[in-house]
């Protein structure tokens, strides 16, 4: 019987990320617990997970580009699925954020941050990590607007900007966790600081390897309506998200 949907063949990438991502988080929780090779199975199962992620994405792409299995019907299938990703991503945040405010508003607390935390300053290395992002997110949007007006290498150029833009955000997070005075295991204050800002950064991350895969098929000659569409809804998202982790983690409670 005929229909305009996609049967997807039988695919290894399903078992083995959901394999390395157990691997990835035994190995995250193993090095707060001091256990011997816990940073190289981290390392390891991050890197495998990339790698199968993008294995799948290529073959999602070949399927859509090159065996033309994504007609309409697929197409706005696979966007609707995109869309509740992010509505998921935003109940996580949020739930992380309530958790925070809980902690904060507790009476038991009669100082907030807790004694002893010495807060980051946000007009330093935060601030600076406010404006690379929101540029970031600028370049991006206008790599978008060059695309639609088919100025490939203008979408290019803005493109390949807003990328490394966003890869010096992770480096200058990455470099404002090593200089901290407090760790994730320094009162809630620290658990809650260490969960969203690390979790954004990982979202950050996924969101260039998004763009990075839009960039790398603009040169490739292709035309990425819907990914590059979702693709920057995605990467706004966490543009808001660290707006209010800035506002809310950085400035009001220093």
């Amino acid at each position: 019987m005929r229909h305009p949907y996609h049967l997807v063949e039988p695919s290894p990438w399903p078992f083995l990320i959901s394999l390395n991502l157990l691997f990835f988080m035994l190995g995250f929780v193993s090095i707060f617990g001091g256990y011997s090779n816990s940073v190289s199975t981290y390392f390891f199962s991050l890197f495998m997970v990339i790698s199968i992620l993008l294995f799948w994405l290529y073959d999602i792409f070949s399927e859509s580009f090159y065996l033309g299995s994504h007609p309409n019907a697929a197409s706005k299938a696979l966007i609707s699925g995109f869309l509740l990703f992010v509505l998921t991503e935003v109940m996580l945040f949020f739930s992380l954020f309530w958790g925070y405010f809980h902690s904060a508003s507790n009476p038991n607390f009669l100082v907030w941050p807790p004694i002893g935390i010495e807060l980051i300053n946000p007009w330093g290395v935060p601030l600076l990590n406010t404006l690379l992002l929101f540029y970031s997110g600028v370049a991006a949007t206008l790599a978008h607007h060059y695309f639609i007006s088919q100025n490939k290498k203008g979408s290019e150029f803005y493109l390949g900007i807003g990328i490394i833009l966003g890869i010096f955000f992770v480096i200058l997070q990455g470099y404002e966790y090593y200089h901290s005075s407090f760790d994730i295991a320094d009162s809630i204050y620290g658990s809650s600081f260490f969960m969203l800002t690390g979790l954004h950064g990982f979202h950050v991350i996924t969101g260039l390897i998004f763009l990075s895969i839009i960039w790398f098929r603009l040169l490739k000659g292709h035309i990425p309506n819907v990914i590059f569409d979702l693709g920057l809804l995605y990467y706004h998202f966490l543009d808001l998200v660290w707006i209010l982790l800035f506002i809310l983690i950085y400035y009001l409670a220093y």
